[in-house]
């Protein structure tokens, strides 16, 4: 049985900053989860147009390996520990599919996304049928609200302490989501199936909690509190930066290796020198990548 969850996540942005926000974030996030063999590949990144309209398509491979709980590599040896990630992004609407080659037909987990400027309130807003609205669980991620462990937690990420120098929001209060404007909503219907004897429920189960929620968000909580990092760049600008991002990670994947050779640069630089950027060295939780967005 599909476990399928509808993530709703409000942000003090305009759909338009969170367009530029997200992809950002994405690529800075994906050189701080990479090295050691690990990380992301970026095989293709580019635009589609099909019968549902224009946009831009992604096809990445992510290598997890020392990523994933001790008992799930009982199952999986460590080469086999892959994912395969394919986005049409036609913002303000998406589809992400994931695949590990190794599960076959037995893994799946699907992320279809719409951004729209409200704070959660909208019932359809991904045009679900009868049976996936009976089927679906809502959950609303609080930025601000939301417990975070405190192994991972850091004051530079906290959204209630951070102040914007370039656009002067923040800090987040209690009631961000009453009063703050511009305000909108990532929704994000996920559906996830893992067929496998004896692990289905704690998979699925695992992959929401770790690889989804948690993941939503602090990469949430981050897109805020990088807000000058992001604020100003140019659809262009984030290409480029995305162009930066693939040979860099070419690079990191490479040369940082298990057997101690390091690379010239920093997983945690990033991705583009045009503004000051914070240092945070701990790695995020293991996820797909295209979805921390």
């Amino acid at each position: 049985m599909v476990l399928t969850k509808e993530y709703r996540i409000p942000m003090p942005l305009s759909v338009e900053e969170y367009r530029i926000a997200q992809l950002y974030i994405v690529a800075k996030i994906s050189k701080q989860n990479t090295g050691h063999g690990e990380g992301i590949e970026i095989l293709e990144n580019r635009p589609y147009e099909d019968e549902t309209g224009k946009g831009q398509y992604t096809h990445k491979i992510i290598y997890l390996s020392s990523r994933v709980p001790s008992w799930l590599t009982y199952i999986m040896p460590a080469g086999a520990l892959q994912v395969d990630e394919k986005a049409w992004n036609a913002y303000p609407y998406c589809k992400t599919v994931y695949s590990v080659p190794f599960l076959g037909d037995r893994f799946k987990l699907a992320v279809t996304t719409r951004y729209l400027p409200d704070c959660a309130s909208t019932e359809n807003p991904n045009n679900l049928n009868a049976q996936q609205l009976k089927e679906r669980t809502i959950d609303v991620v609080d930025i601000v609200n939301d417990p975070i462990d405190p192994a991972k937690y850091k004051a530079e990420e906290d959204p209630s302490l951070y102040v914007s120098e370039k656009t002067g929001r923040g800090k987040l209060k209690k009631d961000w989501m009453k009063t703050s404007e511009p305000v909108m909503t990532s929704y994000k219907h996920c559906e996830v199936e893992f067929r496998y004897w004896g692990l289905q429920s704690r998979v699925e189960q695992f992959i929401h909690k770790v690889a989804l929620r948690d993941v939503f968000l602090s990469g949430h909580r981050q897109a805020v509190c990088w807000m000058d990092e992001w604020y100003g760049l140019t659809m262009d600008d984030i290409r480029q930066i995305e162009e930066e991002t693939k040979l860099e990670l070419d690079k990191l994947r490479k040369q940082d290796d298990p057997n101690g050779a390091s690379s010239s640069t920093s997983p945690s630089a990033s991705p583009s020198s045009r503004t000051p950027q914070t240092k945070h060295e701990e790695k995020s939780p293991s996820t797909p990548n295209s979805e921390r967005k």
